[in-house]
């Protein structure tokens, strides 16, 4: 059975959109509470993962500690992007509240402490399905 968090982080990271769809339930759950995003579903999850790339020159999760039970993650670490629309990268804490059934996700909240860069929040990051 493989770690669904690893995966996810490893396929968020390459920024292949197939293969960390290919981890989530059908009505699966992925939030960014801070940006006010709540995605249901591969659809839309779809869509807002397909955001992330399209804006980002590289956004990449880095992982440094974890805690386990059978079906929950919670991990903390760091999210390193650059987004096309600024000169910079940036680097901001994050935390990962992973849920699982049967090896597939059927949640992932992310965390962001985002206040320094508030213009990722001041519009919508991701998209919603229609």
């Amino acid at each position: 059975m493989h770690d669904p968090l690893s995966a996810y982080r490893d396929a968020f990271n390459r920024r292949d959109l197939e293969a960390a769809l290919s981890l989530f339930t059908a009505r699966a759950l992925f939030e960014m509470p801070l940006l006010g995003q709540r995605l249901i579903g591969k659809a839309e999850i779809a869509l807002g993962l397909r955001r992330i790339f399209e804006i980002s020159e590289f956004a990449e999760l880095e992982l440094s500690r974890e805690k386990r039970t059978r079906r929950v993650c919670i991990a903390e670490g760091r999210l390193r992007a650059k987004l096309y629309r600024d000169s910079i990268a940036l680097e901001i804490p994050l935390a990962l509240s992973l849920e699982a059934s049967q090896g597939s996700i059927t949640r992932l909240s992310t965390y962001l402490d985002a206040r320094r860069y508030r213009p990722w929040a001041d519009g919508p990051l991701l998209a919603r399905a229609s």
